[in-house]
């Protein structure tokens, strides 16, 4: 019969006991609380077995269950494809870090997750921790994020678009101004090319009955002194009244001039149509001090009436750049410069330099200057101080545009009653140094 002592003894180990299970109890619930706390998914694995073993609240709702269905259940239905790969790797090294991935979800669709594991061992038996992450909502974002840039690059590609039909409009309006001039051009050395055209057909006339005379003279009879002397006095006639000799001479002046109206209808025609048409994507060699002479010529009759112009050129190399741009630039620059001239006239002078990295086009008049309060309204859209029907107020922005696109810039200095000068900044980057010259296009 157990004494008093080992009752009391008894029924300390049974209270000691009792705390220690009390403990244990609330240790586990304890741990079950931060077990489903966890914004991760959880799942604890027999890796043997491949049977899941427990899983937390958020592993459960994550993948459509309720928490006590999961339990018992086979790891393989919710299991990612590549998961032969991923179980390798965690046999080889004991865990898997990171990947992403996808699992299954109850109803059959794939959740991305971000995927870890790692190897437990316990007693004999072979347990491994599952941890993901749903980025589902990573995903929609990512998807919304890629949309959004496709349709910002879509929205872009539309406005260059645009923009590059307003450069050519007004490119050609631009032509439309200058029509008359141009045509005016065109007609003085057709002009000159018609009248020497009648010139020629007259002194080819005489040649010919010169010739004429001369075949005759040749096939008459050795014995025939009568008529030889005749046909040779009606020769020397012809060539006395008509100055045959200054003919001869003068048929090689009035070939020569001829030519070179031609050759200029011809360069017109050129820049007119190198100008008008639209640049390609990509950039080309250009030669900026030809393309300058060629927008002068282009516009000359703008400009002989109003100014003189004076040509400072530097040794500048040759760039990459959509050339017809540039031109169109320079031309916008010229007329404005002409077009500021005061009644009496004056002079604009365009000079190219090599600053450091850059080229300077500076074009520079002597006309009216540019009131200091509209000095930052010139390059928006539309704003002009000419006439009605003398400007589209487009010029001096798309010339701004196409500076800013070629990465330079336009600077202005201006002085009322002494005239103004534009300076145009273009990088050196992408210079056509190592090609020929003799390839760029420089009219664009």
């Amino acid at each position: 019969m157990p004494t008093d002592i080992e009752t009391l003894e008894t029924k300390r180990m049974v209270e000691r006991l009792q705390r220690v299970e009390s403990d244990l109890r609330e240790g586990e619930a304890f741990q079950q609380a931060i077990f489903n706390a966890a914004h991760t998914g959880l799942i604890i694995v027999d890796f043997q077995h491949q049977q899941i073993m427990d899983a937390n609240t958020t592993a459960a709702a994550v993948l459509g269950y309720d928490p006590d269905d999961l339990i018992g259940r086979l790891l393989g239905p919710i299991t990612p494809t590549d998961c032969d790969g991923i179980r390798q790797k965690m046999l080889e090294d004991g865990e898997v870090r990171d990947v992403e991935t996808t699992l299954t979800h109850q109803d059959g669709h794939a959740i991305p997750v971000i995927l870890s594991l790692t190897r437990v061992e316990r007693g004999q038996g072979h347990f491994a921790v599952m941890s993901f992450l749903d980025i589902s909502l990573r995903k929609a974002a990512e998807k919304e994020l890629r949309q959004s840039h496709e349709r910002l690059a879509k929205a872009n590609e539309e406005l260059k678009k645009h923009k590059d039909q307003i450069v050519q409009s007004e490119k050609l309006a631009s032509i439309g101004q200058l029509a008359a001039g141009v045509a005016h051009e065109i007609n003085n050395p057709v002009g000159f090319v018609t009248s020497n055209l009648g010139t020629l057909t007259e002194y080819m006339e005489t040649i010919g009955k010169v010739l004429e005379l001369y075949t005759e003279l040749g096939q008459l009879p050795p014995e025939d002194d009568t008529g030889r002397a005749e046909l040779v006095t009606r020769i020397t006639e012809i060539k006395e009244e008509e100055d045959l000799d200054f003919i001869l001479d003068d048929v090689a002046n009035v070939l020569k001039e001829s030519q070179d109206g031609v050759k200029r209808v011809t360069e017109i025609v050129q820049n007119l149509k190198s100008f008008a048409r639209e640049d390609s994507q990509e950039r080309r060699p250009h030669n900026i001090n030809d393309g300058i002479e060629a927008m002068i010529k282009m516009v000359w009759n703008e400009l002989k009436y109003h100014c003189e112009v004076e040509r400072d050129f530097g040794e500048v190399p040759v760039i990459r750049c959509h050339p017809g741009q540039i031109n169109q630039v320079i031309m916008n620059m010229l007329v404005n410069a002409s077009h500021a001239m005061p009644e009496e006239g004056g002079s604009i002078t365009v000079s190219t330099r090599t600053r450091g990295e850059e080229i300077e086009i500076s074009i520079a008049d002597t006309g009216t200057g540019i009131s200091p309060d509209i000095r930052n309204r010139i390059f928006d859209p539309f704003f002009t101080t000419k006439d009605v029907g003398k400007g589209t107020g487009l010029g001096l922005a798309i010339s701004h545009g196409i500076i800013e696109d070629h990465g330079g810039r336009i600077e202005l200095e201006s002085e009322l009653g002494q005239g103004s000068t534009f300076h145009i900044y273009l990088p050196l980057t992408g210079t056509g140094d190592d090609d020929d010259p003799e390839q760029a296009d420089l009219i664009g």
